[in-house]
């Protein structure tokens, strides 16, 4: 700015001593003199609105707000920036006001939302940020954030779908607030995480630096009770999986590898769906094999149960005077021991449900004079025992067999000794 103050235009030895002077050169000089004061009320008047002061001139008031302008290739030293505690209201909704503070801290007293942040419509066209210190007593709190946030990704403990932040402890916790668009929408910028740390949320890690691979990833789960909730995805998965403190890990997907070693037992469904064999196993207390069992060479000590086949067990038949027995479908061998020395009339059937090629040999302990020996249901028997084999201890033997060719489909004992 020019000043218009011209003191050049004020004669400065008017009047003269000694002789009679004119009353216009007072005149004029005393116009130019009024004309420069007015001139230096104005220009003094724009300084005091417009000048930025260290303190309030007498008889004013503090203000210097630049009202948005540029202070450009300045130095600075020793700067600060305003602090404001934001108090929270009993409703537990809060403003956070731009022009109170460019750093704000609040103390959460339970869950809070903040309903907007307001005063940035001055600040369209440029960049405005606050930053923003919550601390809290319990990790239960939370902080919801207004609709503004539109870009708060990959915050530790943030739902971007329903903009509540959540904390992983008691303690102090320190946020950038930011807008480039006069306060239409911000960001939400975490300042004091640990980039170490994950609260929550899916942890991605690229092992490359500089496009070279780089190993050794090493996860600590430090949450209440030690247990990772989530899945762990990956190419390849190298190295160990360490539970402590007795937990159970629990795996919805497959788990694949070399060996698979449960140090006290392992409890559930083995199965494989490319091999047939199941290989050291070690020792079976107890074998249970609903279907065929296509084993190679098999080495028992002896038999407890029944069993069908080309192994034979073994079943005692109780027999009483007019009775009769069902052999079991697992026996190879049938032994009728009567209760009484002599037997009258008994009834022997044959297995129910017997398998082709099953053999069974009938044996007598004592005499029966009349013996009723037949098949289960429409099976036949070819080849009964007369009475001397079943008096004289001889007893026979009979092969199962079935084809549509003979009994109509149904099954039939031959007769082979």
């Amino acid at each position: 700015m020019t000043s218009q103050i011209n003191f050049n235009i004020i004669d400065g030895t008017y009047p003269i001593a000694g002789q009679d002077n004119s009353s216009q050169g007072f005149r004029d000089n005393f116009t130019n003199i009024k004309n420069n004061f007015e001139s230096a009320y104005q220009e003094i008047t724009d300084l005091q609105n417009k000048a930025l002061l260290a303190s309030a001139l007498t008889n004013g008031t503090f203000n210097n707000d630049l009202q948005g302008n540029p202070i450009t290739n300045a130095e600075m030293q020793g700067m600060r920036e305003k602090y404001f505690n934001v108090v929270i209201p009993e409703s537990g909704s809060v403003n956070v006001d731009f022009n109170v503070g460019t750093f704000q801290t609040m103390t959460l007293t339970g869950s809070t939302t903040i309903s907007d942040f307001t005063s940035f419509s001055d600040t369209d066209g440029s960049f405005a940020k606050v930053g923003l210190q919550i601390t809290t007593a319990n990790s239960a709190y939370t902080v919801t954030m207004p609709a503004s946030v539109t870009r708060a990704y990959d915050i530790a403990g943030y739902n971007p779908s329903t903009r509540v932040l959540t904390f992983d402890g008691p303690g102090t916790y320190t946020y950038e607030i930011g807008t480039v668009d006069g306060g239409t929408s911000f960001y939400l910028l975490d300042l004091s995480g640990n980039n170490t740390r994950v609260m929550g949320g899916n942890l991605v890690i690229t092992t490359a630096v500089g496009g070279v691979a780089t190993t050794g990833i090493t996860m600590t789960v430090t949450n209440i009770g030690g247990i990772a909730i989530g899945n762990i995805t990956a190419n390849n998965f190298i190295g160990n999986t360490i539970i402590s403190g007795g937990e159970d890990a629990s795996f919805t997907g497959n788990v694949t590898a070399n060996w698979f070693i449960a140090n006290s037992a392992y409890v559930g469904r083995l199965a494989t769906n490319t091999q047939p064999n199941i290989t050291l196993v070690g020792t079976l207390t107890s074998l249970s094999v609903s279907g065929n069992a296509n084993v190679g060479n098999l080495t028992v000590n002896g038999f407890t149960d029944l069993c069908g086949g080309d192994a034979y067990g073994v079943e005692l038949v109780s027999a009483t005077n007019g009775g009769s027995a069902t052999l079991s479908n697992a026996a190879g061998f049938a032994l009728v021991n009567p209760v009484s020395s002599t037997i009258s009339t008994y009834t022997v059937i044959m297995p129910p449900n017997p398998m082709p090629g099953q053999l069974i040999r009938i044996s007598f302990a004592n005499t029966i004079t009349t013996l009723t020996h037949s098949g289960s249901g429409t099976d036949a028997v070819y080849g009964n025992l007369n009475a001397m084999e079943v008096n004289s201890n001889i007893g026979g033997s009979w092969i199962y067999y079935t084809t549509s060719e003979i009994n109509s489909g149904n099954g039939v004992w031959y007769r082979i000794g």
